[in-house]
Protein backbone atom coordinates (compact mmCIF):
# COMPACT_ATOMS: atom_id res chain seq x y z
CA UNK A 1 0.00 0.00 0.00
CA UNK A 2 2.60 2.34 0.98
CA UNK A 3 4.43 1.59 -2.28
CA UNK A 4 1.28 2.20 -4.41
CA UNK A 5 1.24 5.97 -2.51
CA UNK A 6 4.64 7.20 -3.18
CA UNK A 7 3.79 6.33 -6.75
CA UNK A 8 1.52 8.51 -6.93
CA UNK A 9 3.02 11.81 -4.61
CA UNK A 10 5.80 11.25 -7.41
CA UNK A 11 5.83 14.26 -10.11
CA UNK A 12 4.57 12.84 -13.45
CA UNK A 13 7.75 14.16 -15.61
CA UNK A 14 11.10 14.57 -14.55
CA UNK A 15 12.47 17.74 -14.37
CA UNK A 16 16.35 16.67 -15.30
CA UNK A 17 17.08 14.38 -18.44
CA UNK A 18 17.68 11.06 -17.47
CA UNK A 19 21.75 11.11 -18.30
CA UNK A 20 22.03 13.97 -15.33
CA UNK A 21 20.67 11.82 -13.05
CA UNK A 22 23.04 8.97 -13.98
CA UNK A 23 25.62 11.33 -13.71
CA UNK A 24 24.90 12.47 -10.23
CA UNK A 25 24.71 9.46 -9.19
CA UNK A 26 28.20 8.56 -10.53
CA UNK A 27 29.92 11.22 -8.74
CA UNK A 28 29.03 10.04 -5.11
CA UNK A 29 31.48 6.91 -6.26
CA UNK A 30 34.88 6.63 -5.55
CA UNK A 31 36.60 4.63 -8.44
CA UNK A 32 39.62 2.38 -7.30
CA UNK A 33 41.94 1.29 -10.20
CA UNK A 34 43.85 -2.17 -9.56
CA UNK A 35 47.92 -1.22 -9.57
CA UNK A 36 50.13 -2.20 -12.42
CA UNK A 37 52.04 -4.63 -10.53
CA UNK A 38 47.92 -6.33 -9.76
CA UNK A 39 47.30 -6.59 -13.10
CA UNK A 40 50.31 -7.95 -14.43
CA UNK A 41 49.96 -11.22 -11.56
CA UNK A 42 46.66 -11.26 -12.69
CA UNK A 43 47.28 -11.51 -16.19
CA UNK A 44 50.09 -13.75 -15.88
CA UNK A 45 47.95 -16.16 -13.42
CA UNK A 46 45.10 -16.16 -16.54
CA UNK A 47 47.71 -16.64 -19.60
CA UNK A 48 48.90 -19.94 -17.12
CA UNK A 49 45.46 -20.76 -17.29
CA UNK A 50 45.08 -20.91 -20.93
CA UNK A 51 48.26 -22.14 -21.73
CA UNK A 52 47.51 -25.74 -19.27
CA UNK A 53 43.63 -25.62 -21.42
CA UNK A 54 45.58 -25.72 -24.47
CA UNK A 55 47.89 -28.05 -23.07
CA UNK A 56 45.00 -30.46 -21.99
CA UNK A 57 43.29 -29.86 -25.43
CA UNK A 58 45.95 -30.93 -27.19
CA UNK A 59 46.45 -33.81 -25.46
CA UNK A 60 42.74 -34.56 -26.04
CA UNK A 61 43.21 -34.23 -29.82
CA UNK A 62 46.18 -36.31 -30.12
CA UNK A 63 44.14 -39.09 -27.97
CA UNK A 64 41.08 -38.41 -30.60
CA UNK A 65 43.91 -38.68 -33.16
CA UNK A 66 44.99 -41.71 -32.09
CA UNK A 67 41.07 -43.31 -31.74
CA UNK A 68 40.42 -42.69 -35.00
CA UNK A 69 43.49 -43.89 -36.91
CA UNK A 70 42.46 -47.70 -34.38
CA UNK A 71 38.92 -47.55 -35.93
CA UNK A 72 40.19 -46.61 -39.26
CA UNK A 73 42.37 -49.80 -39.06
CA UNK A 74 39.73 -51.75 -37.78
CA UNK A 75 37.19 -50.78 -40.31
CA UNK A 76 40.06 -51.60 -42.95
CA UNK A 77 40.48 -54.84 -41.39
CA UNK A 78 36.91 -55.72 -41.15
CA UNK A 79 36.56 -54.72 -44.76
CA UNK A 80 39.24 -56.88 -45.92
CA UNK A 81 37.97 -59.81 -44.15
CA UNK A 82 34.23 -58.90 -45.77
CA UNK A 83 36.00 -59.23 -49.04
CA UNK A 84 37.49 -62.76 -48.12
CA UNK A 85 34.44 -64.19 -46.98
CA UNK A 86 33.06 -63.26 -49.74
CA UNK A 87 35.61 -65.00 -52.09
CA UNK A 88 35.34 -67.65 -49.94
CA UNK A 89 31.77 -68.44 -50.56
CA UNK A 90 31.97 -67.66 -54.39
CA UNK A 91 34.47 -70.67 -54.23
CA UNK A 92 32.12 -73.05 -52.43
CA UNK A 93 29.12 -71.93 -55.08
CA UNK A 94 30.92 -72.85 -57.94
CA UNK A 95 32.61 -76.36 -56.78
Amino acid sequence: MSAAIQLLNQPITDTEPFEKQFDKQLNNVSVFEMAPEQRLRRALAYITELQSEVRALREELVQAERSVTHHQQLLRNAMLREQELRAQLVKEFRI
